[in-house]
């Protein structure tokens, strides 16, 4: 339980000392960051279960404010365009779309799916970001020029540790296939929902929906 969880913390924060402390460029300095890598990386894992059980028993717990979508996607794009300078990146937002959601874990959602069309993705591809605003609903599409999602398993992308062939063989891509199932519950949380809308060869379109915050009284 708790000692389980807080034990990458523990040796997170030993691995950096010893990072600290170890001469540069020395093969200890290299190995200590290897570890610390993946320690952060195990560290991402059980967060994400964390989530993901707490939704499967109805306790995930939501700090609702009013969230601006479009400045929210403005960032996880901004971020994207950084890490990724190979891709193009195209964001059209309709403004001023304001949602009640808990900001932090509603980032998170829209992350994964961006990082995800990041991912998996041709050399020199596209990402594209659409928010728009329709009867009382926000609709979020994130699509890109990947290779698609074979039709075999386009009804199974969203079941848990569930990785497609093609992103199995891909040797840059990381990940344990809890990222689309978390972005999921999420939304479901906020009264929402995710589903994968389209994907054939060098087109595949995910979409977020979301409840508008209706307008303040005056």
């Amino acid at each position: 339980g708790v000692r389980t969880c807080a034990l990458p913390i523990f040796l997170q924060l030993e691995l950096e000392q010893a990072l600290r402390d170890a001469p540069a460029d020395s093969p200890a300095q290299q190995t200590y960051s290897s570890l610390l890598e993946e320690i952060q990386r195990l560290k991402a894992i059980l967060d994400k279960l964390l989530l993901l059980s707490l939704a499967d028993s109805g306790r995930m717990s939501l700090q609702r404010t009013p969230v601006d979508l479009g400045r929210i996607l403005a960032d996880i794009l901004e971020d994207g365009a950084a890490l990724a300078p190979q891709l193009h990146f195209h964001l059209t937002l309709e403004p001023k779309v304001t949602v009640s959601a808990d900001a932090v874990l509603l980032e998170q959602a829209l992350q994964n799916l961006v990082g995800n069309a990041i991912k998996y993705n041709r050399g020199n591809g596209e990402v594209r970001v659409t928010l728009a605003a329709r009867n009382g609903v926000a609709c979020v599409q994130v699509a890109n020029t990947g290779p698609g999602i074979a039709p075999e398993d386009q009804g199974r992308v969203f079941e848990r540790f569930f990785r497609g062939d093609r992103a199995r063989t891909r040797d840059a891509t990381t990940g344990v296939g809890l990222g689309l199932s978390l972005s999921r519950e999420i939304l479901r949380a906020h009264g929402g929902d995710l589903a994968l809308t389209e994907s054939k060869p060098d087109h595949t379109v995910f979409a977020a929906t979301l409840p508008i915050e209706p307008p303040a009284a005056t």
